[in-house]
């Protein structure tokens, strides 16, 4: 029953690096992601593309929120913006010796912290995954009403 709450909590998801067949292309305020077939927000939510680069603050927001900004982003930069599954989102992860643990020459100034993804936990329905880019391991503990960084994602 150990082995099962260390996997239920995500205590022993090594971090994932990015495969070395990602290929990520960029576009202004969006990267594609040519192997996964995604458009990802070079910026967290809360933040600006400015003189190429993410300028100001991500925001930190319960899971419950995601919707309504979700919504705003699909209003003002078109339709099927959402959260990223957990596997998506560990794309972004590599394995470096300093975090945030993501490329940040293509998404700069990242939140170096826990990013939602919109993955429940089947083990524990009311806990949700994450993406921690300190460390760059995933966690499957997190509540709803805790708050975290958001970069939304959308299908090509």
């Amino acid at each position: 029953t150990l082995l099962l709450s260390l996997i239920a909590t995500g205590y022993g998801t090594p971090p994932v690096k990015a495969q070395d067949i990602t290929i990520f292309v960029p576009k202004g305020s969006i990267v594609i992601d040519v192997m996964a077939g995604l458009d990802w927000m070079r910026c967290s939510v809360g933040q600006v593309w400015e003189n190429e680069r993410c300028d100001g603050t991500p925001i930190l927001v319960p899971l419950t929120v995601t919707e309504i900004i979700i919504a705003r982003t699909s209003s003002s930069m078109g339709d099927g913006w959402r959260l990223p599954t957990r596997e998506e989102l560990q794309r972004l992860v590599v394995n470096q010796a300093n975090p945030p643990m993501i490329n940040q020459d293509i998404f700069s100034e990242t939140y170096p912290g826990i990013y939602w993804s919109a993955d429940q936990n089947w083990v524990m329905p009311n806990n949700f995954w994450v993406v921690n880019f300190f460390t760059g391991y995933s966690y499957g503990r997190a509540r709803r009403d805790q708050t975290f960084a958001v970069r939304l994602v959308r299908d090509r």
